[in-house]
């Protein structure tokens, strides 16, 4: 008997979606859970699996249609087999092919100046002061072409390509927050000097607060995106008809820390385990002892998921998105940080991987020195994990006082379906694999 190919349902709030390639023509041999198309929702492209083996017996709308979710959109069965025209889906409408996207460079701004990532790197590796350097992109950001462009007078002292400055200098240069390689040192044989960076502090410009790169201009009104749209409506339902709470834990992260450090030993950055790897890990445990938690309200059932499906909330120029690792409870290190990267990645390029397949969600803002916060759960999901930053702090070790690396978590959870002491049981389990069995 043939088998449906149907639009999966990828959230609460989608209600069509545009078809953006078959990957399997009519004739083609499938098998089950191998990609047979793409689709793009509000938020992003997604791949949609074939639910069993066959032939493609039928496709039933074509690229750049748009397809109500759910619907019959064609068939695999066996090779000659008959299917019937009457459950052909109407397409919606059909949707012109949108402008490709402008590529835009995304930089930062350092202490007085604006510049690039990659041309601060570049800048710091050749002792290039950015000080006299004018910036050609936007905003006047100072990007690589400036660097290869600025005459030679625009080195920092450097000897054998190294800081030429006494450590005086480099000290005032950490307290007063001054770039040391933004300034001319007038020492002995160019060397930067105490009173050369005082001098620059007392003299350079203020800082700029206009609007960062990729603000709105301030008095204008834009229009709302798909996107945006999508995310307004699906966090006002959650938050409006979930009933969140939630639950604070401190984590002591001396020995995650320390095998972190292990384990990235001589690795290239691609390849290295990230603080926000250790907490996915740790809330793949803790959710395989605490099913409950790693679960979905639905109108008239709650629904215990067998998978542990973790989604990483991602912030992109245009909004929010959640790409899923998953089976991250089956997955060795190696393989959970290169997923990780991949499907953030993918998500940044426009290509949501595991849709609508996520179990819990992991929402870490401690990268921007935030301490803790409280998230919106991404609903059917039960919980969502807020993380905070990791900071030394003064602690009790056994009646005396010592420094420890610290981290706050916050398990935002569904009271329809979590209770207070299950949440706490769940951050226990969380804070003992991190402190305790990580391995």
């Amino acid at each position: 008997m043939a088998v449906e190919i149907k639009v999966p349902i990828p959230d609460q709030t989608t209600e069509e979606v545009r078809i953006v390639a078959w990957k399997k023509a009519v004739g083609d041999t499938v098998k089950k859970g191998e990609v047979i198309l793409e689709i793009e929702t509000d938020k992003a492209v997604m791949e949609v699996e074939s639910a069993g083996d066959g032939v493609v017996l039928k496709q039933l709308v074509e690229v750049d249609d748009m397809v109500a979710v759910g619907k019959v959109i064609g068939f695999i069965g066996a090779a000659g087999e008959e299917v019937a025209d009457a459950d052909a889906a109407e397409p919606v409408s059909k949707e012109a092919a949108a402008p490709a996207k402008q590529e835009t460079t995304t930089g930062f701004t350092r202490k007085d100046i604006s510049v690039t990532p990659l041309a601060r790197k570049i800048a710091e590796k050749t002792g290039l002061s950015l000080e006299n350097i004018k910036g050609t992109g936007a905003g006047g950001k100072i990007v690589r072409k400036d660097l290869e462009a600025a005459p030679a007078g625009a080195a920092a002292s450097t000897h054998d390509g190294r800081l030429f400055a006494s450590p005086n200098a480099k000290r005032l240069a950490k307290e007063l927050g001054v770039d040391i390689y933004s300034i001319t040192g007038t020492g002995t044989g160019g060397r930067i000097i105490g009173k050369d960076v005082t001098a620059y502090a007392q003299n350079k410009p203020s800082m700029d607060y206009s609007p960062a790169e990729g603000q709105p201009q301030p008095g204008t009104e834009v229009p709302l995106t798909k996107m945006r749209r999508a995310i307004g409506i699906n966090l006002q339902n959650s938050f409006r008809d979930t009933p969140h709470f939630n639950v604070t834990m401190p984590i002591e992260m001396t020995r995650a820390m320390k095998f972190r450090s292990q384990i990235n030993k001589g690795k290239e950055k691609k390849d290295k385990v990230s603080v926000n790897d250790l907490v996915i890990k740790g809330c793949s445990m803790a959710l395989r002892q605490y099913p409950a938690v790693n679960s979905k309200f639905l109108e008239d059932r709650i629904k215990y998921e067998a998978d542990v499906n973790i989604g990483i909330a991602t912030a992109l120029p245009t909004g929010l998105i959640v790409p899923v690792v998953m089976n991250a409870d089956k997955l060795d290190w190696k393989l959970l940080a290169a997923e990780a990267k991949s499907v953030i990645q993918q998500a940044r390029n426009g290509k949501l991987i595991g849709l609508g397949k996520g179990t819990f969600t992991v929402s870490n803002l401690g990268m921007f020195g935030v301490d803790e916060f409280t998230a919106i759960i991404n609903p059917p999901e039960a919980a969502i994990l807020a993380v905070g930053g990791l900071k030394q702090e003064v602690v009790s070790i056994d009646g005396m006082i010592g420094i420890k690396p610290m981290m706050k978590v916050t398990l935002c959870s569904d009271h329809r379906v979590v209770d207070g002491a299950l949440a706490a049981q769940f951050l226990l389990s969380l804070k003992r694999y991190l402190e305790e069995d990580i391995a």
